[in-house]
């Protein structure tokens, strides 16, 4: 059985919160971090699914007949019809 005055012996090693976040401030580095990757863009628009296109023709602010121009010029990869639409 372990003695409870050992037990607890190295208490005193362990640092003071208020102590060590002036010893290591956290640096506020908001205005250098990049914003997280749009998922959808990594996505494609199903070209024959009716609710797909009027998704996405809401999205980009668009016509579904325009939408359909974008895909026939650029394919149906979402991040290439943000391009073409300089979205």
């Amino acid at each position: 059985m372990i003695d409870e005055q050992n037990q607890f012996a190295g208490e005193e090693d362990i640092p003071d919160p208020d102590e060590f976040k002036y010893l290591n401030p956290i640096e506020d580095d908001s205005d250098t971090l990049e914003p997280l990757p749009d998922e959808s863009e990594f996505r494609e628009i199903n070209a024959d699914d009716p609710n797909d296109l009027k998704y996405w023709a809401n999205q980009f602010q668009i016509s579904v007949d325009e939408l359909k121009a974008a895909i026939v010029i650029n394919g149906t990869e979402v991040r290439e019809i943000k391009r073409y639409l300089s979205v």
